[in-house]
């Protein structure tokens, strides 16, 4: 890996060595980084002039690498045994409105620039509507936000003027990447308080029982089972 980097180098008058230990460690970091985001744009055109190099480099450490250019964003993803990092059912079930907020925009020719707007107030009524349980409080309801802003899931905007409490974001495409359409049903079973856990496996449903202590906010969000075993940018104003 040393010896490619070397080569790479050798033959760019643009980039030098620390240009490429930054932009691992922003990607390591932020887990997806976008073209139009200014802390994120120089080390986007490098990795994305690169592409081969940091697959490589990331593959040898179980991470699958993500390139999307027609909506300008890259990430990693654990793959292997690392998807299996557990995030509390909160926020599974957040996410999985989060993926049905944005297809319903993208559904409806609401998606500019490939980010849904919304609002936390019309994400917390969808959860509501979706899976019948207690909205999370202000102050969760803000971690949450903050969490997968940190994963490059969400762009936060600023409050609304007229009612502090509602916070404005847009959902990035890159939770396509994240809640991935084979496992939305599984988080939908958990929206069922009668039949959910009936439908779930024995294993799921141990899962399930230890979600509430079993959860990693500074891992790298995989595609995987959101329902009980989902791993877990900087914020923008």
């Amino acid at each position: 890996m040393l010896s490619d980097l070397q080569k790479i180098i050798s033959r760019s008058d643009k980039y030098q060595e620390e240009d490429f230990v930054h932009a691992a460690n922003l990607l390591m970091t932020n887990q997806f980084i976008h073209a139009d985001r200014s802390s994120h744009r120089h080390s986007y055109f490098l990795i994305s002039s690169h592409v081969e190099y940091f697959k490589n480099i990331f593959a040898a450490i179980g991470w699958a690498f993500v390139h999307q250019p027609d909506e300008a964003y890259l990430g990693i993803l654990p793959q292997g045994h690392e998807r299996n990092l557990k995030l509390k059912l909160d926020e599974s079930l957040i996410l999985l409105c989060m993926r049905q907020m944005y297809e319903q925009k993208l559904e409806s020719f609401e998606i500019e620039s490939g980010r849904a707007f919304t609002s936390s107030d019309e994400l917390l009524s969808l959860y509501l509507t979706l899976t019948g349980k207690d909205i999370p409080n202000e102050t969760r309801s803000k971690e949450l936000l903050s969490l997968f802003s940190r994963h490059g899931l969400i762009e936060r905007g600023k409050a609304d003027e007229s009612n502090p409490k509602n916070i404005f974001f847009s959902i990035l495409p890159t939770i396509r990447q994240v809640v991935v359409e084979d496992h939305i049903k599984q988080i939908e079973l958990l929206c069922d308080s009668e039949n959910g856990r009936d439908a779930l496996s024995d294993e799921e449903e141990a899962l399930l029982e230890q979600e509430e202590s079993e959860v990693s906010d500074r891992e790298p969000v995989a595609a995987t089972q959101p329902t009980t075993e989902m791993e877990s940018n900087d914020e923008t104003a």
